[in-house]
């Protein structure tokens, strides 16, 4: 029987060339430098764009995941239902179904995909990639890993070895029907180390990185077995023993960010230097909410006459993002660029959460967010509906030195 052969994509007409596939992201890139997801969404329409704006604005969805999903599209050659795959590659995520590697292994693959595939199909492809990605990593030249830095942290002897060469790597993804071998870039760049580890006579590959924690170095971010198989918690826990890696404790809820407190500040004092750039003299953002529904409405920049030059200038924005790795809630802020539209309105948002005012249940309420560029003040007022309005909250700070006048 003919061995079929791994590389080639039987869902690509022969007429088809290879290269037709990824012109699209060819042209996404500048002198080699991949695009934020923000100027990859500026190409979409703008229907097709301005939900996946809100989502990131509002930090319901990261720069990672919007990327994927416009890779997705792509490989596909299909940006029409974009906003109805991400909500259907969130809830797949959810259920464990390696639909984010599968996206990996496509795009490195030059391989298309189909955004109507059920869960099932995307496992089945994602075994096909897999194995073409550990057949192509064993037939490439072998090359060393340096996981020194990991080695020094883990027991002398423990079942099982680092994968320290490519082919190495090729065979654990063979032998265990995942999608390991993908890990290549990462290994070379010293990321992550990978681990085979034996217990019970069961092999498990295990994905090793670094922490920020002097005491606890290494944390194990993802352990597998055959066809992405998890662990039960007494196998987890005895993996992290035979490594010498304490399992971290889990809050049960994500800790308040210290730094969200001053994340409204940090945008204003982006937002600030566009707006006087733009000879902007005051930003009024009206809201207004009742029956628990409420929000934030117009957006209005005077003098007049720049609102429509200015909504859609591109600004920095920093977004608070929490997500729960390998027992553990992680914070970390990270930059964007946005619209300034959407920054202001998250930048609002952010202020009305720490008033701890309520103007969205019962009767609701209503209010402003005032900037004055020329003073370099905020002022945010907020008013409760109770037969007669009433001042519920408000303050004025200083957006350079963030003290309250």
């Amino acid at each position: 029987m003919a061995i079929q052969n791994p590389t080639r994509n039987l869902d690509v007409p022969r007429h088809q060339s290879r290269r037709s596939l990824t012109e699209g992201r060819m042209m996404d890139k500048s002198h080699g430098t991949p695009l934020t997801a923000e100027q990859r969404l500026f190409a979409l329409p703008p229907k097709a764009a301005q939900p996946f704006r809100q989502l990131l604005t509002t930090g319901q969805i990261t720069d990672e995941t919007v990327n994927l999903v416009l890779d997705a599209g792509e490989l596909a050659q299909d940006t029409n239902k974009l906003i109805g795959f991400a909500a259907g590659y969130l809830s797949m995520r959810a259920q464990n179904v390696p639909v984010h590697d599968v996206i990996a292994m496509a795009k490195s693959q030059n391989r298309r995909l189909n955004l109507a595939w059920s869960p099932q199909r995307w496992k089945v492809e994602h075994e096909r990639l897999s194995r073409a990605e550990a057949l192509r990593r064993m037939a490439a030249e072998n090359v060393r890993y340096d996981v020194s830095a990991y080695q020094q942290h883990l027991p002398p002897k423990f079942p099982g070895y680092l994968i320290e060469s490519s082919r190495r790597l090729g065979m654990e993804g063979l032998r265990q029907r995942h999608c390991v071998a993908n890990y290549h870039a990462r290994l070379m760049a010293g990321t992550c180390a990978i681990a085979a580890v034996f217990v019970d006579k069961q092999r498990w590959t295990v994905e090793l990185s670094h922490s920020n924690d002097p005491l606890a170095p290494l944390r194990i971010t993802q352990i597998k077995t055959r066809y992405n198989g998890l662990p039960s918690p007494d196998i987890r826990q005895r993996i992290h023993k035979l490594l010498g890696i304490e399992i971290p404790q889990a809050p049960a809820q994500p800790p308040q960010a210290t730094e969200r407190p001053s994340l409204y500040l940090e945008n204003l004092r982006r937002v600030l230097p566009v707006l006087r750039d733009q000879a902007i003299e005051t930003v009024i953002v009206n809201f207004d909410g009742s029956g628990d529904s409420g929000q934030i409405g117009d957006i209005d920049y005077y003098p007049a006459d720049r609102n429509a030059a200015v909504r859609n200038l591109p600004v920095e924005h920093l977004q608070n993002e929490r997500f729960f790795d390998d027992g553990q809630w992680t914070s970390r802020v990270i930059p964007q660029q946005a619209r300034l539209d959407d920054a202001i309105t998250a930048l609002t948002d952010d202020y009305q959460e720490l008033s701890g005012c309520n103007w969205w249940d019962n009767d609701g309420g209503y209010g402003t967010l005032e900037i004055d560029v020329q003073a370099g003040t905020v002022e945010l007022n907020i008013y409760i509906r109770n037969v007669d309005s009433f001042c519920d909250h408000s303050s004025c700070r200083n957006i350079e030195t963030g003290e309250e006048i």
